[in-house]
Formats: structure tokens, sequence, C-alpha cells
């Protein structure tokens, strides 16, 4: 009789071992494993490694990787670790390794979600607003790495034109969200310049643009709320600016947002630190259209 195959591959759990044998203590492994509901077992196979991989390993051994029921708590156990490992401040090291982690899940048929919740690809659970929203924050991360890359990135931006810096931008956002921001996507009334979708919901839209003066403002908001739908409220603006002096055209975008008829609410507490300013818009009135949308607005200076 044929052994069952293992629902989670030695791959995944070897790259776990080895995030935890880095980033985590004893204790914080224990409680990751308790979290799942497991105990050790007394004498593991695997007794190599220092004390942090034989403690992973005492913990593993004791998982039947062919249950269904078993594999969904190591998920559990799987999550806290990769919670506990999870840097406060951005870090591209850590966004590389939890791409490389995802992928190995991936091939087993699993999934981790922005928020860390491991699961099988396609299912859906009542989280997966909340899922869209930690998407939203992170996504809005991304794309600010992005441009704060760009900027000094003379010879990757000269001249380069609005669809190629948009790539550029969706290039980044994939990295992290493992293919699920697209180009050109039908929603609303037209096609937006990205989509991010999380499970069945929309996380976020982008629209971007080439600055070619405050009065184009108003016209670039207006196609924004196009694409706005009730199931799709969160929004950012880019505008791409070729000058030395950004400071009185990123001014003025503003003005301009906060002159919109549909305008009602700006919030700055980001535009010092991470110059990025967010505004509460009305939508169009138009039948499936949100009533208001939060519309962020991250300007990007390139060559």
């Amino acid at each position: 009789m044929t052994a069952a195959p293992d629902i989670l591959g030695p791959i995944v759990r070897n790259h776990m071992r080895t995030l935890t044998s880095s980033y985590l203590t004893l204790k914080r492994i224990e409680a990751a494993w308790q979290a799942g509901r497991f105990s050790p077992v007394r004498n593991p196979t695997n007794q190599t490694g220092g004390s942090r991989n034989q403690l992973f390993d005492s913990y593993a051994e004791g998982v039947d990787w062919t249950s269904d029921e078993q594999v969904q708590r190591a998920c559990t156990a799987f999550e806290a670790m990769l919670r506990y490992c999870r840097p406060t401040e951005p870090d591209e090291g850590w966004d590389r390794r939890l791409a490389e982690i995802a992928a190995d899940f991936r091939r087993d048929g699993f999934e981790i979600t922005p928020g860390l919740d491991i699961r099988r690809q396609g299912e859906y659970r009542p989280q997966d607003a909340k899922e869209a929203d930690d998407a939203y924050r992170e996504a809005l991360r991304i794309l600010r790495g992005a441009r704060n890359a760009m900027t000094p990135a003379h010879r990757l931006t000269k001249g380069m034109i609005e669809d190629r810096l948009r790539d550029v931008l969706l290039v980044a956002l994939n990295g992290y969200f493992e293919g699920r921001a697209t180009a050109e996507s039908l929603n609303g009334d037209g096609k937006t310049d990205i989509l991010l979708r999380i499970a069945d919901r929309n996380a976020l839209i982008v629209e971007c643009k080439m600055w070619h003066g405050s009065a184009m403002v108003k016209g670039a908001l207006e196609q924004l709320l196009r694409y706005i739908d009730n199931t799709t409220t969160r929004a950012a603006l880019i505008y791409f600016m070729r000058t030395d002096n950004p400071g009185p055209l990123i001014d003025k975008a503003v003005t301009a947002i906060e002159a919109h008829p549909h305008h009602e609410a700006t919030d700055r507490s980001e535009a010092d630190t991470e110059r990025q300013w967010s505004f509460t818009i009305r939508g169009n009135g138009s039948p499936g259209t949100a009533p208001r949308a939060e519309v962020t607005f991250l300007p990007i200076v390139v060559a």
C-alpha cells in the first residue's frame, strides 16, 4: 500500500526551520509550536544543528504531515513564527526571504497572505476583508520604497515614458504580492493603470500620470473616480515629476486636489515623514459607485 504524500513537504519545513534558527529565540520557537497545540517528541530522529534547530525538529517530527487537520495546526504555528520574525521597520532582506518562503508554500498549494496567514490557494476566509486592508497599507509601503529607489536612479528613469515608469512600480508590487498586481485592468468604467487584488477583493487601484501642471489634476481625479466602485474604495494617484525642485509642484498638486468639488477631507499626517497625502473624495454619483473613496497622492521625482 502506497503511503499518503505529505501535504506540506520537507522543502517548506526545512525553510521554516532555517528561518526560525536565524531569527527566533528558543522561547519564541516553543510558543509558536504551542500555538498550533503541538507537543515535542522526546527523542527526535534528527538531532543535528544547534539548540534552536533541535527544538524545531522535536516538534516537527511529532506532526503527521499527511493529515489535513494536523497540517492546518502546523500552519497556525508557522504563521506565529513568521509574525515573530517580521521586522518592525521596512527591510528588503526580509521581503526577499518572505518571497522565497511563499514560493515554497505555493508549490505545495498554499499561499501566504499579506497579513501572514497561511491557507490553501483560492480558499476564502471571512477575514479576507482584513487581508485587503493589510494589503492596502503594505502596497503603499512598497510604492514608497520603489519611489525612494527610483528618484536617485537617474540612468534608469531618464527618458522613460509613463507606461515604463508604471511598470517599474508594478514589478516592485509583484515582488511582494506574487503576481496579484496587474496593469491595464478593467474595473468600474475603464482600465486602471495598476489593480491589486487579494482573494476576491480589490485592495488598491492606482492611476499614474506625468506631471504637466496643476490644471490636469481635476481630470486625473475624475478619471480615477470612474474606476471606483462599491467594492473598491482605496486608490492612489501617482504623479511622475521631472524637476530639480519638486516642493512647489507638490504644493500645487495638493492644492488642486483640495480644490476638486468632491473633496471632503485631507490627511497630512504622513506628509512630512513619508511624502504621502491622503484625501477623502466623494464618488461621481454613477450607479454602482462608492459614495466616497480614500485617494492617496504619491509624487515621484524622476530624471
